[in-house]
């Protein structure tokens, strides 16, 4: 499958979605003079088809690694129905399950934004110093998200694959030597 594209994937047992969009792919971009960043073009396109046709990027910020973390409005129905899926299952187990905490905890910090026919958007106060993010953003595709990284906090973090740390650091040494932004 090529990278970027639109895979349908067949319902699961836990799932109740019929088309699935995965992003792949990275890029960095630097802030302009507005402080606005540019979602690259594959992934701006897919955005925007599981956003209805709509310019509307969800950010949010990713529960266990600190960075942000960005999708279409499609992967917000997709979390509304994973938890009213995992609150079925727990019902039918005899378990508890506090949907209301879990829809909160999934949904409470998601911040819709715009972004304009070139991909330019501000990235929410919040989202920005939750993240550690500055003047420049990683965009990293990794399946049904982007996660959007300060290029200094994912160098830094543990698990990531050798070939996208690799990449930062050559990024943030040319940075340093003069031949970034």
């Amino acid at each position: 499958m090529a990278a970027g594209s639109l895979c349908p994937l067949e319902k699961g047992p836990l799932f109740n979605v019929s088309d699935v969009y995965l992003y792949s792919g990275n890029l960095f971009s630097v802030a302009d003079g507005k402080g606005r960043f540019v979602l690259p073009l594959e992934m701006r396109k897919l955005v925007k088809q599981s956003s209805d046709g709509d310019n509307r990027l969800c950010l949010s910020i990713h529960p266990g690694n600190g960075c942000a973390t960005g999708f279409g409005l499609s992967h917000k129905r997709f979390l509304f129905d994973e938890v009213d899926n995992l609150e079925r299952i727990a019902r039918e187990a005899g378990r508890d399950f506090d949907g209301d905490q879990e829809r909160e905890n999934r949904f409470g910090s998601i911040e819709d934004v715009n972004f304009d026919d070139g991909g330019r958007f501000l990235m929410h106060p919040d989202v920005k110093e939750e993240a550690g993010i500055s003047d420049v953003v990683f965009f990293y595709g990794v399946g049904r998200y982007i996660q959007m990284w300060d290029p200094q906090r994912l160098l830094d973090s543990e698990g990531r694959p050798a070939l996208i740390r690799n990449k930062v650091k050559r990024w943030l040494d040319a940075r340093a030597a003069g031949g970034g932004k």
